[in-house]
């Protein structure tokens, strides 16, 4: 989910949902008004948007602006205020809302689609994200989501159908078969004169045959998405070691290095 700054969008109602309305004042009559620094997003609950207020003067009056924030969309924030004990979040210059109208968490997304447990073993299944425990599924095999959720901390959860959820860390869009550390060097193909391009890489056919697909991770961290359509002299007697294309200047850089491989279905 796109999260949105008021200030910088402001300009564009309709992109943003920006609902209009007539102004109306929110007065609390004679009210403590108290203001700390704050961080973070805050998300539309209201179906009807988050009405979009002013900033609360000393009495805690605050003006109608005359717009809404779109209901489930997200918002940065930077101060909380505290009026007469109702709550407030800024969500830019002169633009505040009421908390009653937003949660910290995100609401849920729907996918309805095959995914795939990545662990080997059982996988904790609660009621709801950082809910109860209620069972387990089993790791490594497909299955089928309806939805996520992300919660304030961040965290995505999937909802695996008849109120089961499992945390997004154990979920993947990809079918993966396999985890190896393996040693990587890197190479042109083009310096050799071949036009198979960068999308490939050399490996020991007989461990990886031709159109295996590889997401490889060196010790950068940097991911390399790859299918195998070649194999080295070093590769083809050393089954423990990839070659992976990519321009010389990137090339002489990588060296030899130690990488993850995820051998992928």
């Amino acid at each position: 989910m796109k999260i949105k700054n008021f200030v910088a969008s402001i300009l564009t109602v309709t992109t943003l949902a920006i609902i209009g309305v007539s102004a109306q004042a929110q007065t609390v009559d004679a009210a403590t008004v108290s203001m700390a620094a704050t961080s973070g997003v805050v998300y539309v609950t209201n179906a009807n948007g988050a009405q979009v207020y002013s900033a609360p003067d000393d009495q805690g009056n605050m003006g109608n602006t005359g717009n809404r924030l779109a209901n489930k969309t997200g918002w940065a924030i930077n101060k909380s205020a505290n009026v007469g004990g109702a709550m407030y979040y800024q969500v830019g210059t002169n633009a505040w809302v009421a908390a009653t109208d937003t949660s910290n968490e995100a609401p849920a997304v729907a996918l309805d689609k095959d995914m795939y447990v990545k662990a080997n073993g059982g996988v904790n299944v609660y009621d709801a994200p950082n809910g109860n425990y209620t069972g387990s599924v089993n790791g490594g095999g497909m299955i089928h989501v309806y939805e996520s959720k992300t919660d304030a901390n961040g965290t995505t959860w999937y909802d695996v159908g008849m109120n089961r959820w499992v945390k997004g860390d154990y979920i993947s869009a990809d079918n993966v078969k396999e985890t190896l550390t393996m040693s990587a060097t890197a190479y042109d193909p083009t310096v050799l004169g071949s036009d198979m391009g960068y999308s490939g890489v050399a490996a020991n056919l007989s461990k990886f045959p031709k159109g295996t697909h590889l997401r490889i991770t060196d010790g950068n961290g940097k991911v390399y998405d790859r299918v195998v359509n070649d194999t080295g002299l070093f590769a083809y007697s050393n089954p423990n070691q990839l070659d992976i294309a990519m321009p010389n200047s990137e090339a002489l850089q990588f060296g030899r290095q130690n990488i993850t491989v995820q051998v992928l279905g």
